[in-house]
């Protein structure tokens, strides 16, 4: 039984999948053993017409990064529809440690960059640090 995923989520599932088959399309079809299967993900993104939707290209070239670190095609799919399933943005689902190193300060707002709550007494604006 497959998980129920997030309803905003089909277009991120779909493109993900579509992108595993064309680098698996891809792949068979140049089957020279110096083509690293990062490259082969690059090529098949740089060869989709230009009216096929971005999110695709996203997808192929998140692709090929996670293949270039030694990823399976398997397991970065497995990522994405686990990402999805819990409703996580585009982003996330394609690049799984997106800004995960930030955390949520210093928050800008229009207002200038607020600091954390912990230092309620300075505040940063507009470059300078007003008392």
């Amino acid at each position: 039984m497959r998980p129920r995923l997030h309803p905003e989520m089909g277009q991120t599932v779909l493109c993900a999948r579509v992108a595993r088959q064309l680098v698996a399309m891809h792949y068979r079809k140049h089957t020279d053993p110096g083509f690293h299967p990062a490259t082969v993900a690059a090529f098949a993104a740089w060869s989709l017409p230009l009216d096929y939707p971005g999110m695709l290209r996203f997808a192929l070239h998140s692709l090929s990064v996670y293949l270039d670190l030694g990823m399976t095609s398997h397991v970065w799919l497995s990522n994405v529809l686990e990402a999805a399933h819990f409703g996580s943005s585009f982003r996330r689902c394609y690049f799984f440690a997106y800004k995960g190193h930030r955390g949520p300060y210093p928050r800008v707002t229009n207002r200038g960059v607020q600091t954390s709550p912990k230092a309620t007494s300075a505040r940063v604006r507009k470059g300078r640090i007003s008392d």
